[in-house]
């Protein structure tokens, strides 16, 4: 079973490994790429971070105040050296808001993230103290490696195509449209399995008209897990 996914480089090199110990094969291309913004943070009781890339900017350039609240096990792991932290039963920003409303009441209260983040964790701005703070921008790539994953898709060479947050569908459907393969590529995708990490990524999918498959945890790990159980015997 050969699995496409457009990671950004960093991250795609151990999500390839995760995938290739299980015996799939692994196509990647990084649809998009991340530019660091210069920023300042003021004090604060809470600390919400996002994505893996907004914890290793955070902490890097030291930017995490107060206790610490994390969407999903990578971008936790490397806070928790130096910070309490809590994370959502589910690992969206729905979720985070829902379950940490009435924690954050009242407080003062960072979010650090990209500039692409979902609009729901602003309304936490209605029970605290939110200041927001974009550490990154998301920008498409466009390239020779894109060209030829949109082709590798569109051709039927994929199995299955994993698609991580709503920026890289937008990404790789924008890649497919240069290239002159967007209606194939949508064909495709519909055939195959095609898998949303979240459901942000599964409605932007959708848009598309492309139906998605959503693993129980939105992490590669919960990827692997429906993978395996969609594999031929």
């Amino acid at each position: 079973m050969r699995v496409a996914i457009f990671r950004p480089d960093e991250y795609a090199r151990e999500t390839a490994k995760l995938l290739e110990r299980e015996g799939f094969q692994v196509l990647h291309a990084p649809m998009i790429e991340v530019e660091e913004q210069d920023v300042e943070v003021e004090d604060a009781d809470f600390t919400i971070i996002t994505s893996q890339t907004s914890a290793r900017i955070a902490l890097r350039r030291g930017l995490v105040r107060g206790k610490v609240v994390a969407i999903g096990p990578k971008t936790a792991e490397p806070l928790r050296e130096r910070y309490e932290v809590a994370m959502p039963s589910k690992y969206d920003s729905s979720t985070l808001y829902r379950e940490f409303r009435d924690v954050l009441a009242g407080k003062r209260v960072n979010l650090l993230r990209s500039d692409k983040g979902d609009s729901v964790l602003l309304k936490l701005s209605e029970v605290c103290d939110l200041r927001e703070y974009v550490l990154y921008r998301i920008v498409p790539a466009f390239g020779e490696r894109q060209r030829k994953a949109v082709e590798e898709v569109a051709s039927g060479r994929v199995d299955a195509a994993v698609f991580s947050s709503r920026m890289i569908v937008r990404a790789f459907m924008e890649n497919a449209k240069r290239a002159g393969l967007l209606e194939k590529v949508v064909e495709r995708l519909n055939e195959i399995v095609s898998v949303a990490i979240g459901p942000p990524t599964a409605d932007e999918l959708s848009k598309y008209g492309i139906s998605a498959e959503l693993p129980e945890e939105y992490t590669f790990e919960g990827v692997l897990v429906l993978l395996r159980s969609l594999r031929s015997p």
